[in-house]
């Protein structure tokens, strides 16, 4: 079964009737732990759990029939703070946003401070149907786009049969 934990779960609470006569709590909790366990192994599983490197920067992901698109939010920041590489079909996206000093505050006191400050590391595996040869990264008003073209469809080609 190829189900998300949502669906997992919905469809537990939806079959289940502990009233029924041929109700087994047991036998329940194993099918939900063995399709628990089916989603965990999943891909989407693994790539929710893959460490992207903190929650800063948020990144969207979207796909048309054409290209991939990645949009990656980094306010405040440039194309020299950043660095986006691929290798191994991996897309690497990683930077580095000063801290704010109590001089660019003009002398006031910090006593909280919750915008990020520091480095970043963002890793996100792409699909074999990308063509790496044609990505493009640009940014405007701290928003990274960062294209991926897919490669075009393989065409069959023809082989010609001839008499030995």
């Amino acid at each position: 079964m190829n189900c998300n934990i949502v669906e997992v779960l919905a469809m537990w609470f939806d079959i289940v009737d502990p009233l029924d006569a041929d109700f087994s709590f047991f036998n329940e909790l194993n099918w939900l732990r063995s399709n628990l366990e089916n989603w965990a192994s999943s891909k989407l599983a693994r790539d929710l759990r893959a460490d992207t490197g903190g929650r800063f920067p948020l990144i969207n992901v979207g796909e048309t029939d054409q290209e991939f698109k990645v949009y990656v939010f980094a306010p405040g920041m440039d194309q020299k703070d950043l660095e986006v590489r691929i290798q191994n079909n991996l897309l690497t996206i990683q930077g580095k946003r000063e801290t704010l000093t109590e001089k660019d505050l003009k002398e006031a006191t910090i006593y909280r401070q919750e915008r990020f400050s520091g480095e970043f590391v963002k890793t996100l595996s792409l699909p074999d149907s990308v063509n790496s040869e044609s990505i493009e990264a640009r940014v405007k008003n701290g928003i990274v786009t960062i294209t991926l073209p897919k490669k075009a469809a393989l065409q069959p080609k023809r082989i010609e049969v001839r008499a030995a």
